[in-house]
């Protein structure tokens, strides 16, 4: 109501009628006006009852605060692509990473022979051997948690299939080792050689296997001794062994199977039963020792006294024990 009342105030004082003429020489209602109708005022001098002149309105006060910002506006259309930059100049030319390549290749090499390598002897294929001998020849065997590994087998003796993991011949290789080395294992496959302890403990640790040993003395005489039960205990346990069952010729003088439950001893390992000694530095060799008068067949190979010999028949010219799946 009241700003309809300001409207019609507005609306006379700038286009008064003849009936308001003189109603607007009045000095309070031209105050009126000018309180109502700003751009009247803005416009007009009006004189007041005694003949006081009101001047304009003053300046235009501080600006008020911006109000809410509005709602974000619809996105914009793409413009065209750019025209493509000069091409820069060519950086020097790189050095082919020989060792990245060959280590890459060898990984590739080891999940083919993973994939199709046999897990034992009796699997393997003679064409497949990587060298030959009269008795059997080199072949990559994948062994569990070791991988691909070279062994011997043999695969004439007593039905073959024989994975070979300890030979004495030449004497040309050093047994006198330490703990690293026959848990790695060392020598030549075709010649002297040791199979790791690891690897013979994942091929045994299932069970079912049986262990042959093989010796001849120099005068020519043979002697086997055979055992149908042949496992090596675990790393953590120092490959204990364990072995039972045995028969052949030179069981009767057998101190191999005496030695069963014994852990695995070397020259920087001493973990025989012997309280007074260190049988694994006596004896010269590494080897399951329970009290330093067992088998050593690792000993000294051109020794003819207890450090290197099979119970009492020192006079070795060959020795070799293998193991295999039992039929």
């Amino acid at each position: 109501m009241e700003s309809l009342i300001t409207l019609l105030l507005c609306s006379f004082a700038f286009n008064p009628s003849p009936t308001w003429a003189t109603t607007l020489q009045s000095s309070h209602f031209k105050e009126l006006i000018c309180n109502q109708c700003q751009q009247y005022c803005e416009n007009t001098d009006l004189v007041t009852a005694g003949n006081t002149r009101v001047g304009k309105a003053g300046p235009r006060g501080l600006r008020g605060f911006p109000g809410p910002r509005g709602p974000i506006g619809e996105p914009g259309v793409i413009g065209p692509r750019g025209r493509n930059g000069p091409v820069g100049a060519r950086g020097s030319e790189g050095v082919v990473n020989m060792t990245l390549i060959e280590q890459s290749m060898d990984r590739k090499i080891e999940e083919v022979h993973q994939m199709y390598a046999p897990r034992s002897c009796d699997g393997v294929k003679s064409d497949a051997a990587l060298s030959r001998t009269d008795s059997g020849g080199v072949f990559k065997l994948f062994i569990p948690e070791v991988g691909v590994r070279n062994l011997f087998c043999d695969l004439t003796d007593d039905g073959g299939n024989w994975v070979v993991f300890q030979r004495r011949m030449y004497g040309n290789v050093n047994f006198y080792r330490g703990w690293g080395d026959y848990v790695k294992g060392f020598g030549d496959l075709q010649g002297d050689h040791w199979l790791g302890l690891e690897a013979r403990h994942q091929i045994t640790k299932d069970g079912n296997m049986e262990m042959k040993i093989k010796m001849i003395m120099k005068n020519g005489v043979y002697w086997v001794a055979k055992y149908s039960d042949f496992r090596i205990g675990p790393g953590s346990d120092k490959y204990r062994l364990h072995v039972s069952g045995d028969s052949g010729n030179a069981t009767d003088e057998d101190d191999f199977s005496g030695n069963n439950f014994s852990q695995f001893s070397t020259k920087d390992a001493d973990n025989d039963v012997a309280s007074w000694t260190h049988c694994a530095s006596d004896l010269e060799a590494g080897g399951w020792f329970r009290s330093c008068d067992s088998t050593n067949l690792n000993g000294n190979f051109n020794r003819t006294d207890s450090k290197g010999f099979w119970w009492g028949y020192y006079d070795l010219r060959f020795s070799e024990m293998k193991l295999r799946k039992r039929a």
